[in-house]
């Protein structure tokens, strides 16, 4: 009986990652494509608009949702009555951090000096509530694996915003069209949680029910509080010091790098992540199975940035037209910072599958204290040293969790970053034949259409990247090919 219920469980865990792979991809891509689209109709100013009142709204978040969907999941053994507490206080505090960002919006207003951002804020602050009403149906679909739900209801939501976004955008409703496509997409998510949830509150509650959970949740609230703080400081003190406009290059800059480095953090990690707890008494094994991590993320995201800050310019122009020529720079310096992110989270989820929770904390808090600290003493100098303030930090988080994660995987941290340099190297010649091909292309006085120099240069990249892998026998070819078909497989009619 235990055997077969050990096999169902294993069976929705593959089936949910698989999903959670699916709408990945299909979130991104509908993203990716909108983006597009909505930065030519939009101008860098409206993007920075929304961008300040990120600042708010990933924070008041946090808040509502008070650390109780982790809770929830981690908890074994519920009661209705719990869960339907939960529910009425993430409405409860939804409602009130709703109230109180409509309040303070004058003021935040006054405090960057942009009068369009105090209405902006207050209807922005409705996602919030909405929000709520959606978190215990979530958090109960994550505890029993229906991530297929979840996939659905992201998916559908990222196209219905998307339509509303894109319509509001044509007709000329500029900022508006970003702020009711972000209520459209948290308005539909909510919906389909309700409709697929097998669980709805019922008109009781109890405090003293929940009493034991908080401690627990504190925890996490804090946590999240601390991440959307160190995370959200980058837009506070740009949007603060310049322009909304160039608030607006600067977060242009950072989505390109920011959505690769998504994809490529969730594929990997739903397969590889699992592995790491179920070997945490095995420091060899698990060595392997990181070291194993490490080339896929290097053997992917390498070229992937590397070739994008090559071709930053193009890809710029190309896709956003030249009013967007500002985020150029940023662009070619967020593909350097992203490279480190895939390999910090690698050595953060190690730390945790061996337990290491409190000490986790300790490093996020005080290398996230010290980036603070580096941007703000830059910043008014100018709004490029932000994003060096950024590197040099992510350079320091990485180097710390590596010879942390190290002494758990009884290893050398230098011997980790060699594991590195086949990827490193073999990018480098990639990004040269480009770089020597687009050269030639100026020499030469050859004048191709911008869409077909770029795409003719980054075929050309990915080709010589392809030949040179071959060539230096770097086998993690065969092992994204072998990912990408388990996925195809499974959705093959």
């Amino acid at each position: 009986m235990q055997t077969t219920e050990t096999g169902n469980l294993k069976s929705k865990a593959l089936s949910g990652s698989i999903w959670s792979l699916v709408e990945t991809f299909s979130t991104q891509i509908v993203q990716f494509v909108v983006g597009v689209i909505l930065a030519r109709l939009l101008g860098p100013k409206d993007y920075g608009l929304i961008a300040l009142t990120g600042i708010f709204t990933a924070i008041s978040a946090a808040i509502t949702d008070a650390g109780f969907e982790k809770t929830l999941v981690q908890k074994k053994d519920l009661t209705s009555i719990q869960v339907t507490t939960i529910f009425y206080i993430n409405v409860l505090l939804g409602l009130v951090i709703t109230l109180m960002c409509i309040a303070i919006a004058p003021f935040v207003a006054t405090f960057f000096n942009e009068p369009n951002l105090k209405l902006v804020l207050q209807v922005v602050s409705l996602g919030i509530l909405i929000t709520a009403f959606g978190q215990t149906q979530q958090a109960l679909l994550i505890k029993e694996l229906q991530l297929k739900k979840i996939s659905y209801a992201r998916i559908a939501s990222s196209v219905v915003s998307a339509v509303v976004g894109l319509i509001l955008a044509y007709k000329g409703y500029g900022v508006w069209a970003l702020v009711f496509s972000g209520l459209t997409q948290q308005t539909v998510n909510v919906l389909f949680f309700w409709i697929q949830a097998s669980w709805y509150p019922m008109l009781q509650f109890s405090f003293a029910s929940v009493k034991s959970m908080i401690p627990y949740g504190l925890n996490i609230l804090g946590s999240s509080i601390f991440f959307f703080l160190n995370q959200q400081f980058n837009n506070f003190v740009v949007g603060k010091y310049y322009t909304k406009a160039q608030l607006g290059l600067f977060n242009r800059g950072n989505k390109f790098p920011d959505l690769f480095v998504g994809v490529i953090q969730s594929v990997v990690m739903k397969m590889s992540l699992p592995l790491f707890a179920k070997l945490q008494d095995d420091p060899e094994r698990l060595r392997e199975v990181v070291k194993k991590t490490d080339k896929v993320i290097a053997f992917v995201s390498f070229p992937l940035l590397i070739l994008l800050l090559v071709k930053a310019e193009d890809i710029t122009i190309f896709l956003f037209t030249e009013k967007w020529r500002g985020s150029i720079i940023f662009l070619q310096l967020f593909c350097v910072v992203k490279l480190f992110e895939p390999f910090i989270t690698v050595q953060r989820e190690l730390l945790l599958s061996q337990g290491k929770a409190k000490l986790l904390l300790k490093i996020f808090v005080i290398t996230s204290l010290i980036e603070m600290a580096l941007i703000f003493a830059v910043i008014r100098f100018d709004i490029i040293y932000v994003v060096w303030a950024s590197l040099a930090s992510r350079i320091m988080q990485y180097l710390t969790y590596l010879i942390t994660g190290s002494r758990r995987l009884k290893a050398n941290w230098i011997d980790e970053i060699k594991w590195l340099q086949p990827y490193i190297l073999v990018t480098a010649l990639m990004s040269g034949i480009v770089i020597l091909a687009d050269y030639g292309l100026h020499w030469g006085n050859i004048h191709l259409p911008l869409f077909i120099q770029l795409g003719a240069e980054l075929a050309l990249g990915i080709g010589a990247y392809a030949w040179l892998s071959f060539m230096f026998k770097i086998n993690e070819v065969s092992l994204v090919t072998a990912a990408w078909q388990m996925v195809a497989k499974k959705f093959k009619p």
